[in-house]
């Protein structure tokens, strides 16, 4: 049985501490996936051994098995909300000539797309972030599913200028727990969130604002989850016909970024020995 319906069965029965302990995880589902148990304490207001005896009546003989139905549940949320998906093409006749427009006007559309954005764009904007990333002792880079792909080229872009890049897979839930727990002082985070957004993305983008680590959110809206909790902010329209999401004008971005901190990090006279460097 999941963990959230177990708890509303068994509410009726809790104490009133134990309601406020049901509720704030009901409300906060993902929250227990990424914190510990004193975490817990101090967000409930209860103390530890309360904490653990509303683990035993969910059944749970500790701590970590509460944890692991609560990941249960968001990896169930996870595959409910945040999976990638396609919107069925409308075609009236499925002849070539139909297909052959049909993929024109979505090259057209990706041609306006990086038009506007590159007549709006803040060159300054890109220069303040890539400035931030120069400072910065450790890059945590946070993406899921499509986003990886992103995450993985900035990452490797990065990592050739010598900075300490991390790529954090959030579809893991261990490791990403472990990557907020040692965030310190000096550190930068790096958020993807496309639609359809990952699940607990928002709560994970508060966690990292709330222990005070600058992040940069690159989004596609400034409505997203994670549009508020960004210090630095590139927006990335990406929607297309069939596609939740394209990778041209995030990866032209992404490009962009990494090109100044070549700028800012390379000396002139060392531009044809770095391309040397560079992976084919």
């Amino acid at each position: 049985m999941d963990i959230i319906e177990r708890i509303r069965i068994a509410y009726p029965e809790l104490t009133k501490k134990q309601k406020a302990i049901a509720d704030y995880l009901v409300a906060n589902p993902e929250d227990i996936c990424y914190i510990t148990l004193a975490q817990l304490s101090q967000n409930t207001s209860a103390c530890e051994v309360t904490l653990l005896r509303f683990c035993q009546k969910m059944g749970c003989a500790n701590f970590l098995e509460l944890k692991d139905k609560f990941r249960d549940h968001t990896q169930m949320m996870i595959k409910l909300v945040s999976s990638p998906n396609y919107i069925a093409p409308e075609l009236s006749t499925g002849s070539a000539s139909e297909k052959e427009a049909l993929l024109l006007e979505i090259f057209n559309e990706e041609v306006r797309s990086l038009t506007e954005y590159c007549a709006n764009i803040s060159l300054r904007g890109i220069s303040r972030t890539a400035e931030e990333i120069r400072k910065s002792r450790r890059i945590y880079i946070f993406a899921h599913d499509l986003s990886k792909i992103m995450g993985n080229y900035l990452e490797s872009r990065l990592q050739i200028l010598y900075f300490n890049a991390v790529l954090v897979d959030l579809g893991n839930l261990e490791e990403t727990q472990c990557h907020l727990q040692n965030l310190t002082e000096g550190d930068f985070a790096i958020l993807f969130s496309f639609p359809r957004y990952f699940f607990p993305i928002s709560n994970i983008a508060r966690k990292i604002s709330e222990s005070g680590i600058p992040i940069l959110a690159i989004t596609d809206s400034t409505s997203s989850p994670i549009a508020k909790y960004g210090d630095h902010l590139l927006i990335c329209p990406a929607q297309t016909k069939f596609f939740y999401n394209s990778l041209a004008l995030p990866m032209a971005v992404l490009n962009l970024l990494a090109s100044c901190l070549v700028i800012d990090n390379v000396a002139p006279s060392e531009i044809e020995e770095f391309k040397d460097t560079l992976s084919s």
